[in-house]
């Protein structure tokens, strides 16, 4: 899990990755959404096995955090069990491995004994937590998150094969307090039940095709122009206990043409969470029974205070 500075605020990330066209699914503007705020697990299968820290071959030459292994002695490499494979399969006393460093193709020779040495600085795959925003009932499109997926080893949003969601339940919670924001601890046995796809990871959050049924059965409501929310009371909807989905009461503060802002003022979830936590980046605003928008970040000085963006420029995808 990691933060990104933003001036003030700060961006509730997973710990997780790139931006790709808009889809044909996209939910159209004045569409109504059925608002949902359950925690989520999100992987991604890489496109190449990565480093993520750097590794040193010889007093002169080195990996570096980010690179992307493409073969080894002109054998395709594809997931971390084709390295272990090919690198067991070497009968060479020096290996050739291409791989990929921003953008261009490069090869090193390295001894056949430093493949397996290599391995725990290699990932194919990369996950975290968040919270599901949205699914249109007509498409069964979903949206999470608000923001891209930046895996927080590599300090980027590398190229990926596709991914999966699935429902995490919360075991636990970790307060936020002024200078240090506080997160969601999921329960292991509960990963892996798949509940969607992952098909673009743009600026402005995850999104695919559901599959779950139960997250499908929901009011759908309308959506929120921006220039149609207010000041004043808001409900966000997020889970701080299993995957009970419950509102909390905000106030919105002001409104911007692409985020507003809002400071939680609910006494339930101050006292459980000490305001907003990392994880729940994507829990949807509701405000006058109408979609508003979803959490993105919070203040670290002031974990009571966030930003969101409206709920018609999250559609969007893009900018």
């Amino acid at each position: 899990m990691r933060c990104v500075a933003n001036k003030r605020f700060i961006t509730i990330l997973l710990g997780l990755l790139i931006v790709f066209p808009t889809s044909s699914l996209a939910a159209k503007s004045g569409d109504n959404l059925i608002p949902l705020g359950q925690s989520i697990g999100v992987q991604l299968k890489l496109e190449n096995p990565t480093f993520v820290h750097d590794v040193m071959i010889d007093e002169k030459w080195w990996f570096k955090n980010g690179d992307q292994i493409i073969s080894l002695n002109k054998k395709s490499i594809e997931s971390i069990e084709d390295w272990k494979k090919t690198s067991k399969e070497n009968n060479d006393k020096k290996v050739s491995v291409e791989f990929l460093r921003e953008s261009k193709r490069q090869a090193v020779l390295v001894s056949a004994n430093q493949l397996e040495s290599m391995l725990p600085f290699l990932r194919d795959h990369t996950e975290g937590i968040g919270t599901i925003t949205y699914v249109n009932p007509t498409t069964n499109e979903y949206g999470a998150l608000g923001h891209q997926i930046v895996d927080q080893q590599i300090e980027q949003a590398p190229p990926f094969l596709g991914g999966t969601i699935f429902l995490s339940d919360i075991a636990r919670i970790h307060k936020s307090t002024p200078g240090k924001p506080g997160y969601k601890i999921a329960k292991q046995s509960s990963i892996h039940v798949q509940a969607g796809s992952v098909q673009e990871n743009t600026v402005y959050g995850v999104f695919g095709e559901l599959i779950d049924p139960d997250l499908q059965k929901g009011q759908a409501i309308p959506t929120l122009k921006t220039d149609h929310i207010k000041k004043g009371k808001a409900e966000i909807y997020t889970a701080i206990e299993g995957n009970d989905v419950q509102p909390y009461q905000i106030e919105i503060i002001k409104v911007d043409k692409k985020t507003f802002q809002f400071i939680v003022t609910d006494k339930v979830l101050i006292e459980k969470t000490g305001g907003i936590l990392q994880g729940m980046s994507g829990s949807p605003i509701l405000q006058n029974g109408k979609f508003a928008g979803a959490i993105t970040h919070m203040v670290v000085d002031n974990p009571v205070k966030g930003a969101a963006i409206p709920i018609q420029e999250m559609i969007k995808k893009q900018p």
